[in-house]
């Protein structure tokens, strides 16, 4: 029978509304679904520690140069590296605006340790993973980058010798450029290479090798630091566990001497600095070299050596259980250096896992080594002083820090600046 035309519209009402219930609730699952994958990528991105370093920085006539490692995840210049940081090279200026950041993209892992300027440009020097058998062997090449003044790579060198090579500081001569570092076996081969250990290299400004030298040989000798004396390259370090090295070699690759010190911690000498006749030598000691490493108590070190590498004076100086100095610069006669304390977090740490809980310090000397001063920082997440330089007012830091105390939020890790006046009393983070 067929239906009249009011039965039709009540049946058309009942249709449309129906289909209107339908829209709503693919409507609403839409946004539900849209809301999930929005806050499960918030959640992923949120739960991803952002790693952006400084190791080195140096000041030239219009800004600075930075280098470290980064994941640039927050960067405006570079891709975000999700699974390896990457070697970072930047330029800022004078108000600490980025005027270029450059990133080492081969390979996998990478970073820089040292910068300087030259007539062309700008070196840069560090160590870069290329396989993944070097990934898994926490295995480098040394790396050398060119950069023109404007952050452009303009040229590459990687190096290997004995398995594991890096390259710690960079140091201009007239005709070239001295890089100085490390080349050992990989991890797990037992024995020694003789063309290994702690390693200076003289190169061209075409990255031509001029001549080589090494010391050692051994799993553990490195340099980690050198300056230039006239005609003499002296060289800090360490040749063994825990046993501190200087080392006095000629412009030509001649060594001179190489002598020990005992007992420094696993890094051994990290910086020198010539001040008059005299070279200040900064690390850390270990003052209970008998006991279990993890019960090892390390306290921040400053040696005076003469030119012919005799002990003239040491200080020490400590807070916590665990304290060394990374950088020294001198101010006149006055002596500044920086570092770290750490200890063990309980609650962070885990059964397999120590988390190390890092508080940057500041400390300054007469080149008598009395202590004039001194000052740390106490933030919240963990603070790391690399570098120093002096200002016309005090004393330039830098590093990197999670601290919400200096911009960040406890889990990501910034590279930042800190102004200190003579003092020691800090003026400004940036």
């Amino acid at each position: 029978m067929k239906k009249n035309k009011k039965e039709l519209k009540v049946e058309q009402k009942k249709l449309v509304k129906w289909l209107r219930v339908i829209i709503v609730l693919c409507i609403a699952i839409i946004v539900i679904e849209a809301c999930y994958i929005g806050l499960s990528y918030y959640n992923r991105t949120k739960s991803i520690v952002y790693t952006d370093t400084l190791n080195s920085f140096k000041e030239i006539d219009d800004g600075y140069l930075v280098v470290g490692n980064s994941d640039f995840k927050n960067s405006e210049f570079n891709s975000y590296q999700k699974d390896y940081n990457k070697a970072k090279f930047s330029k800022y200026n004078s108000d600490f605006e980025v005027e270029f950041e450059s990133a080492y993209t081969k390979g996998y892992s990478s970073y820089f340790s040292d910068v300087i300027e030259y007539k062309d440009g700008y070196i840069a020097v560090g160590g870069a993973q290329y396989d993944e058998q070097q990934v898994s062997d926490n295995a480098t090449d040394g790396l050398i980058v060119l950069y023109d003044k404007n952050g452009k790579q303009v040229d590459t060198k990687s190096v290997q010798i004995a398995g594991d090579t890096t390259f710690n500081k960079v140091l201009l001569v007239d005709d070239g450029f001295i890089v100085v570092g490390q080349s050992i076996l990989q991890n797990m081969v037992i024995g020694n290479d003789p063309d290994g250990g702690a390693l200076i290299i003289k190169y061209d400004f075409d990255l031509n090798e001029v001549w080589r030298a090494n010391y050692g040989g051994s799993k553990s000798a490195i340099f980690n630091d050198a300056v230039i004396d006239g005609d003499y390259l002296y060289l800090v370090g360490k040749d063994a566990t825990r046993y501190g090295m200087i080392a006095k070699y000629t412009l030509d690759g001649e060594q001179v001497f190489v002598k020990s010190y005992e007992y420094t911690d696993t890094v051994g000498f990290s910086s020198v600095v010539k001040v008059g006749d005299e070279f200040f030598v900064a690390g850390s000691k270990t003052i209970n070299i008998d006991a279990k490493d993890e019960d090892k108590v390390t306290e921040g070190l400053v040696l005076k050596y003469n030119s012919d590498g005799e002990v003239l004076d040491e200080v020490t100086f400590s807070r916590n259980n665990a304290l060394r100095f990374n950088k020294i610069v001198n101010d006149g006669d006055d002596l500044i250096v920086v570092g770290h304390t750490y200890k063990k977090d309980e609650e962070k740490s885990t059964g397999t896992y120590n988390y190390l809980d890092y508080r940057g310090i500041i400390v300054k000397f007469n080149t008598d080594l009395e202590k004039l001063g001194n000052n740390k920082e106490n933030g919240s997440g963990v603070d790391y002083f690399s570098d120093v330089i002096v200002t016309d007012d005090g004393y330039l830091v830098g590093g990197a820090s999670s601290s919400k105390e200096l911009g960040s939020n406890n889990k990501d890790y910034h590279t930042y600046f800190l102004q200190y006046n003579k003092n020691l009393e800090r003026q400004w983070y940036k």
